[in-house]
């Protein structure tokens, strides 16, 4: 049987070199990295059985935009994290992205046992479950998740700017035969490719209900970004759906907010972006 493969990220080298010593003594193939940057680069041409994450790798990228990156990428949807940090504060908005949390100092010994018992066990997937099984999109506990990483990242850089989109989307006619259920998942699966494909992948895009979903938006370099964003997003959506020679026409209604300091708590950019709802004006789209 070959070697599982670990991969260790961690900006402490002294730490980093003392677990890839302990874990290829009991058999792991190991290799680390010592930057987040490093890191994503090296996940982006391998696919480790583990990696062993830190959570505080420097201002700029972060351990949590990894694990993200991890639970976002089919391709590493085998892949487990057992994350490592000294702060426990950081790791509660993350931990059912986990495979397992270890606080600092870890003991060699409950690190070996550990791993091994886990790179023995067989589950299924993380990813599985924070994905919508009809269109593929993450579900709302993905998103809070994610949004609450977002909150997070504004008290450690007040420079951090991020934006809540929230929308509905209709249907007419509304199918009525007996194959209702259907086209509707035809057509949904459609609205979430189309959601997919013009994101960026670092954005988060979740459905919520039937017919409600949101997006995250981070990073962004100002506030009048979101608007950009948002017309884009109607102009997509508003086109016609085609399914088993029918067209199907939406009816959308849109909702945004940007972050700004008087929110307290991560959900409140959630409930201004829903207080916001109104339905897109089509005469203002084809002005566009």
């Amino acid at each position: 049987m070959d070697k599982q493969h670990v991969l260790i990220i961690d900006d402490d080298k002294d730490i980093a070199n003392l677990f890839h010593m302990v874990l290829s003594m009991v058999g792991f193939d190991c290799d680390i990295v010592n930057s987040a940057k490093a890191g994503l680069s090296k996940l982006s041409v391998s696919e480790p059985d583990i990696v062993l994450l830190d959570l505080r790798l420097g201002l700029e990228i972060g351990g949590e935009d990894i694990l993200y990156q991890i639970r976002s990428n089919p391709r590493l949807r085998h892949t487990k994290v057992i994350v490592i940090t000294g702060y426990p504060a950081l790791a509660e908005p993350i931990s059912d992205l986990t495979d397992l949390i270890l606080i600092k100092p870890v003991e060699v010994d409950q690190l070996k046992t550990l791993i091994q018992r886990l790179a023995n066990t067989d589950q299924q997937p993380r990813q599985v479950y924070f994905r919508d099984p009809a269109t593929g999109l993450y579900n709302q506990e993905f998103y809070f998740t994610r949004l609450e990483h977002a909150y997070l990242r504004t008290q450690r850089r007040p420079d951090f700017l991020y934006a809540v989109i929230v929308f509905t989307i209709d249907f007419k006619p509304q199918p009525v035969d007996s194959d209702w259920s259907r086209v509707m998942d035809n057509i949904f699966r459609e609205v979430g490719w189309r959601l997919v494909k013009h994101f960026r992948p670092t954005d988060t895009v979740a459905r919520f209900s039937t017919n409600k979903f949101a997006t995250l938006h981070e990073d962004l370099k100002q506030v009048q970004d979101v608007v950009i964003i948002t017309d884009r997003l109607q102009i997509e959506l508003m086109r016609p759906y085609l399914v088993d020679k029918k067209t199907f026409w939406p009816e959308l209604a849109f909702g945004a907010a940007v972050h700004n300091a008087s929110f307290t708590t991560s959900r409140e950019i959630l409930d201004a972006a829903e207080r916001a709802l109104a339905p897109a004006s089509e005469e203002e789209l084809n002005r566009k």
